[in-house]
């Protein structure tokens, strides 16, 4: 899925997502919603003020940093994510705009720690996630068809 020297760079930077995943991911929604306010109204905008749902982001993208040569043990956190995208109708091309923010949030807090060897790393581990959320949430669209 994705390559053993990606693998390493992000499981590295875990620590470092659990000191300021918060911040990345406050900062994530900021460029998301300032750069496509139409993704607005698929998030619970009260979770954005109270700070849960960024804390939630933070706690799943690094449960992701940690875990990355071992999907499996993200089954139920991916299980419970893609059933919550389904219900907000979540677009396979929006994970492109949320990857986009996310990348550029990681750049704007980690500053120099954002490297092009970490960014690169970033960006695959980011496209083989949303692979499988975009996968899963497919699924969960055609077993509902079938009820």
């Amino acid at each position: 899925m994705v390559s053993q020297k990606t693998i390493e760079i992000v499981k590295s930077t875990a620590p470092i997502l659990k000191n300021s995943g918060k911040q990345i991911t406050t900062r994530m929604y900021e460029i998301m919603f300032d750069n496509h306010p139409e993704v607005k109204a698929k998030f619970d905008m009260s979770a954005q003020a109270d700070g849960s749902q960024p804390i939630k982001l933070a706690t799943a993208v690094y449960s992701y940093a940690s875990q990355i040569e071992n999907l499996s043990a993200l089954k139920s956190m991916v299980e419970t994510i893609a059933l919550r995208h389904v219900q907000v109708q979540v677009l396979p091309e929006e994970y492109s705009i949320v990857g986009e923010s996310l990348l550029q949030a990681m750049k704007d807090v980690l500053g120099q720690t954002a490297t092009e060897e970490v960014m690169a790393a970033w960006t695959e581990a980011y496209q083989a996630l949303s692979e499988v959320f975009v996968k899963r949430e497919h699924q969960i669209y055609k077993e509902q068809a079938l009820i």
